[in-house]
């Protein structure tokens, strides 16, 4: 699975998309509506967020807990040592399961690609 990380300019402001091929029956990504689920805030104020999420990978990894959950204002993740459920806390039938690995390399790449220098026209492509 390939990710395009992106920055978007609006009104002046530039955010940080995530975009991907693997999409569901309803043409969205839940792994990238996660990543980008920003709880209202700007977008640098999920730098801790998404270093909570990494933490909480690797207890499930190195079995400190069995099951960790991990969500934002509209997307979660149901940790495990093999596998991330990330699902829509508003739809019970949209979800997604990728295994952990590819998961925490997915936060990893999204939490240092947000603290980089937005740049217009610039892509970042992650394989998973």
């Amino acid at each position: 699975m390939k990710l395009h990380f992106s920055w978007l300019q609006s009104e002046g402001d530039m955010s940080p998309n995530c975009s991907s091929a693997a999409v569901n029956m309803d043409g969205a990504s839940p792994l990238c509506c996660l990543l980008m689920d920003d709880g209202g805030q700007r977008f640098l104020d999920a730098i801790s967020w998404l270093s909570e999420g990494i933490n909480r990978i690797s207890s499930v990894k190195v079995f400190d807990v069995e099951v960790a959950d991990w969500s934002r204002d509209a997307w979660g993740a149901e940790l495990t040592k093999g596998w991330a459920k990330i699902y829509s806390l508003h739809d019970e039938g949209c979800f997604e399961l990728l295994d952990i690995d590819s998961f925490e390399m997915a936060l990893l790449a999204w939490r240092d690609f947000i603290q980089s220098k937005p740049e217009a026209g610039v892509t970042k492509v992650i394989e998973l």
